[in-house]
């Protein structure tokens, strides 16, 4: 072979050379082998490296060709977005960290093959876990600590079921947001996550929650799940509502009951070791912290997603409503309660309008996906030029979801369902759960609190429901009779055929939520006795009987209750001594 022809072929195989090793530095694919040696070997370093460069590859090098209609065909190859929610899921949670939980039990590494193989696993999980700041999510620069992995696994242990649907999405927010302290009234020892998952899952279960809680987010289910209240006191709290005050389950208003606690300097009798639960935070009463407190936990407790808010000197709270067109801030989903607005709060590491930024976001899950994974590619990206152009796809996008507006607007205080005044029963509607009929005991006169010939109110403030007394649907069947709180002065009357003169015993079925709580028992303006109200938590008690004296004939007797806190009545009876 002559020199040229030497020189030649050592030209081509060079070149050749030149050609095949870039080809062969590009050839890796995403695959099931290396993922699965990652987790089986407990080293996700050389795998995330690999991801990181395949998806790189990817994205135009030209910024220039970074276009919006580029980045949307990439997220709609479903490869493209695994290796991108793999790669995100290893950055968050760390390499090391997931190696050394792969690396202790044959159960983790279980866990990481079922989270790392499922996009529909791996995406609600990544957006829920991040901030809710819109900067701090930009930069993707936040970490997932790997503690929440360990309680993932225990749920999925402890219910099988936590791999499906609400159950799965309920399992990702427990583990993202365990129970934690938030102020008055938190548990000196939290819940246990494991417990806390299967507690809201049976209340769900037995409907005890709001209609609302089966649509919501993984995200959103971390403003449920994070409570720090013990679950008797959650459990409480859904009784007491029920009982005392039912009207505030319409439109899912139950943070309206925050106007129930006192506000006041409370008593230090309630809190001999500090506000330790819940009944005593609702009994004692207490400022803004209390107050904001309470407003959370009772949120929490009926399924509805809530924070706690921070405005100057002043503590509230924020709630989601599936109803935005109520009172405060009508059109917004999110809602700050017994506080100034939007404009002035702090919550959840941003301000108040940078929070309904965010949620606006998530309020379009189609548009806060395609946004989070953009994101997530931009973090990949080694050249600074594309990781911008990337962010600005993302921003353009952002940009098209109009927020809420945050303008304040003024405080209002729903009206019940099923209020009447001094109209007599037969005007009343039905009631939502129809009551087992009276059975008739032989000395004794029942009477069913709703069935008031009469009413009187005199109201202390001007704020208040002038009108009338509540008669409400009760959650067990029937209605109830409601005295509101701060009446100068509140009555009903009724008609009573007494069957012989003499002393007759009265007792009454009732609930009330405060100490020193009575009804005065009257004949026209002639008082016969006043009924003593032990606290009832808000749940029904029959009082001890008070005697009466009554002649025989149709009488008219009246329930008065003087400046009080509010009280509930199911019924009265009269038993002759």
């Amino acid at each position: 072979m002559n020199t040229f022809n030497r020189l030649t072929t050592r030209a081509v195989v060079l070149c050749g050379i030149s050609v095949l090793l870039p080809l062969s530095a590009q050839a890796w694919e995403p695959n099931t082998k290396d993922r699965d040696a990652a987790i089986a070997g407990g080293d996700f370093a050389g795998y995330f490296t690999n991801l990181s460069t395949w998806l790189g590859q990817k994205v135009p090098a030209d910024p220039g060709k970074i276009s919006e209609a580029a980045l949307m065909s990439l997220l709609e190859d479903q490869a493209f977005v695994n290796a991108l929610d793999q790669r995100q899921f290893i950055a968050k949670l760390g390499a090391d960290a997931l190696g050394t939980f792969a690396k202790a039990d044959p159960g983790n590494r279980e866990l990481l093959g079922w989270i790392l193989n499922d996009t529909g696993v791996m995406d609600p999980f990544l957006q829920a876990a991040g901030p809710t700041p819109i900067q701090a999510r930009d930069e993707n620069s936040y970490s997932v600590s790997p503690a929440t992995l360990d309680i993932w696994r225990r749920i999925l242990k402890a219910d099988p079921e936590a791999k499906y649907g609400i159950h799965r999405k309920l399992a990702m927010a427990t583990a993202i947001a365990p129970p934690r302290s938030i102020g008055a009234g938190s548990a000196d020892t939290l819940a246990d996550p494991v417990d806390r998952y299967l507690y809201v899952k049976n209340a769900h279960k037995n409907k005890e929650l709001v209609p609302s809680f089966d649509h919501l987010t993984v995200w959103e289910y971390t403003k449920v799940v994070s409570s720090g209240a013990t679950d008797s006191d959650l459990t409480w709290a859904r009784e007491m509502i029920n009982t005392w005050r039912p009207d505030l389950k319409h439109k899912e208003q139950v943070i309206e009951s925050t106007r129930e606690v006192w506000r006041r300097a409370a008593p230090p009798q309630f809190y001999p070791g500090g506000y330790g639960n819940f009944r005593n935070v609702l009994a004692g009463g207490g400022k803004c912290g209390p107050r904001s407190s309470w407003a959370v936990m009772i949120c929490q407790a009926f399924g509805i997603p809530a924070i706690g808010v921070g405005q100057p000197g002043h503590a509230c709270a924020a709630a989601k409503s599936a109803y935005p067109e109520v009172q405060p801030q009508p059109g917004s989903a999110w809602k700050v309660h017994q506080g100034a607005g939007w404009p002035v709060s702090k919550l959840d590491g941003t301000t108040g309008p940078g929070f309904l930024e965010a949620v606006a976001e998530r309020a379009h899950p189609a548009e806060f996906a395609q946004i989070e994974h953009l994101r997530w590619l931009a973090s990949t990206l080694a050249a600074p030029e594309q990781a911008v152009a990337v962010r600005a796809v993302a921003a353009k996008i952002r940009e098209a979801l109009t927020p809420p507006d945050p303008t304040p607007a003024p405080e209002g205080t729903p009206k019940p369902e099923g209020v009447t005044g001094s109209a007599a029963s037969a005007a009343l509607p039905p009631p939502a759960v129809p009551e087992e009929p009276f059975k008739p005991v032989p000395g004794t006169i029942h009477i069913e609190a709703e069935t008031f010939s009469n009413s009187f109110i005199e109201a202390a403030f001007p704020s208040q429901q002038k009108s009338c007394v509540y008669v409400l649907d009760c959650s067990t069947g029937g209605k109830q009779l409601n005295f509101q709180r701060n009446m100068k002065t509140c009555w009903v009357e009724y008609t009573v055929d007494v069957p012989e003169s003499g002393t007759y015993g009265l007792v009454a079925q009732v609930a009330v939520v405060n100490v020193d709580q009575i009804l005065d028992v009257s004949l026209g303006e002639s008082k016969l006795a006043t009924i003593e109200i032990p606290i009832t938590w808000g749940i029904w008690t029959t009082t001890e009987p008070v005697e009466v004296k009554l002649s025989k004939g149709s009488q008219t007797l009246r329930i008065s209750a003087p400046m009080q806190r509010g009280v509930a009545i199911r019924w009265f009876e009269l038993k002759a001594k």
